[in-house]
């Protein structure tokens, strides 16, 4: 740990020492509040924040690789570029603050509540967001592969070119969001809620659509080949010159869904009824390789 910062005259050490007794509830602890301090490049590996206070403090390129961080209040904090693998920060209230490119690796934000901060180009790979709400939060550029975020509420949130491959999203409400040109490859978004989500040209390859509801939401050029859409409500939807070839859509709800430009090669599960309802014109590939539109009994539905 770097001794040499102070806070408010008292040092680092000093400070974090009485915040540990009052974590523990003695008497003679006292509450850390880190209030517009600068501890840039602090070492505070394994650090025990537990319920700490840190309002306009700057921490860029500091390590607090394995700290405790739990249910502790960030506000206009600024972790650019810090190191928090293995962090937890559980059930903590982070808002107005910016973790732009920093290294959160496994890093603990179940029940969390992170409202318009910024996580720009941030590491957070294996993150845990079960439980999490995040509002009005920026990933764009963000590693979240193999995230869990499971049962999380995410609203007016930037994804776009962010890269959550693998990640679950297994029952979250989703709303308003930006995935733009994302990497959500063999995601998991099966009985999620994705209202008024842009996808356009995300690269959603063999993810798991299970009984989603997209309503309102923009698949435009979207890749979804291989993906399991089976009962997903895409009633409506612009899927205009998206790739959903072997896709499986079986009691899919396609009504008045826009699949003009889209590629059906080999989608699985489609019924004529399926795709007398939705938009096919002459762009359109059909599931036995033909061009659109499609027409009633012309076995189209069918990947030959």
């Amino acid at each position: 740990m770097e001794t040499a910062f102070t806070v408010r005259g008292r040092p680092l050490e000093e400070v974090l020492e009485a915040h540990a007794q009052w974590v523990e509830g003695a008497s003679s602890g006292k509450r850390c509040v880190l209030q517009s301090e600068t501890l840039n490049e602090a070492q505070l590996r394994d650090v025990n924040l537990q319920g700490a206070i840190l309002r306009g403090t700057t921490l860029l390129d500091a390590d607090l690789s394995g700290a405790n961080l739990s249910e502790a209040i960030f506000d206009t904090a600024d972790f650019g570029r810090t190191m928090l693998t293995g962090a937890d920060l559980s059930g903590a209230q982070i808002s107005e603050s910016q973790f732009v490119c920093s290294w959160m690796a496994e890093v603990m934000l179940t029940d969390a509540k992170l409202r318009n901060s910024i996580f720009r180009k941030a590491n957070l790979r294996d993150g845990r967001f079960q439980g999490a709400v995040i509002e009005s939060c920026k990933f764009a550029g963000a590693i979240l592969n193999g995230a869990a975020l499971l049962h999380s509420r995410i609203a007016t949130s930037d994804l776009s070119e962010s890269e959550f491959a693998g990640a679950q999203f297994l029952r979250a409400q989703i709303i308003s969001c930006r995935f733009y040109a994302a990497n959500g490859a063999g995601a998991n978004f099966s009985n999620s809620r994705l209202k008024s989500c842009d996808f356009a040209k995300a690269d959603l390859s063999r993810a798991k659509f299970f009984q989603t509801d997209f309503i309102g939401s923009q698949l435009d050029r979207v890749d979804l080949h291989d993906a399991d859409l089976r009962e997903a409500q895409l009633n409506g939807i612009m899927l205009c010159r998206a790739d959903l070839s072997g896709a499986h859509l079986l009691r899919a709800n396609l009504f008045a869904a826009d699949l003009r430009g889209a590629n059906l090669t080999g989608a699985r599960g489609l019924t004529s009824q399926q795709l007398c309802q939705a938009r096919t014109d002459e762009s359109t590939i059909l599931p036995n390789g033909y061009r659109g539109p499609y027409r009633r009994f012309s076995g189209a539905e069918r990947f030959c």
